[in-house]
């Protein structure tokens, strides 16, 4: 099992993150959980500390696709652009092999693919992956480490 340690959040500047969709949702909705966590202000606040502090996020071609379930591409580049602006946002590609990785594990352990694969990802790039999602949490915890966002 992975586990993150102290060292990871002690230091906030050169961090690396690699966020689940449902983060990207939570801020851009402001959305709140069914017992009604502010997800969407924890996302938030965790938004402003990247940019803050200057580090970086990390994402895919698989968030995109994830995103065009619900939002517009006009939606999606108003997500996305603040944070181009500011420099943190950071486009990686998905390698064959990542792909390939992703789909048995998903098949494995009867997950989403595209969980998988982020998770695969932040492993990969040595990120800090973020989400409130209680199954990549628990269940890719030895692929990476998963931390929510209000705990950063």
């Amino acid at each position: 099992m992975y586990k993150l340690k102290k060292e990871d959040f002690g230091n906030l500047t050169n961090k690396k993150y690699l966020l689940d969709t449902c983060i990207w949702r939570d801020f851009y909705e402001d959305r709140f959980s069914k017992i009604n966590r502010p997800l969407g202000k924890y996302a938030h606040d965790l938004f402003m500390k990247i940019i803050k502090n200057k580090n970086k996020i990390y994402f895919s071609d698989i968030i995109i696709r994830e995103l065009r379930k619900d939002y517009s591409e006009q939606d999606i580049n108003e997500m996305l652009t603040i944070f181009f602006m500011n420099g943190v946002l950071i486009r990686i590609n998905i390698s064959g092999e990542e792909h390939f990785e992703s789909k048995k594990l998903s098949k494995e352990r009867n997950l989403p693919y595209a969980d998988c694969l982020i998770a695969i990802q932040a492993r990969n790039y040595d990120a800090i992956l973020v989400s409130q999602d209680t199954h990549i949490i628990n269940d890719l915890k030895d692929i990476v480490g998963c931390v929510r966002p209000e705990k950063i």
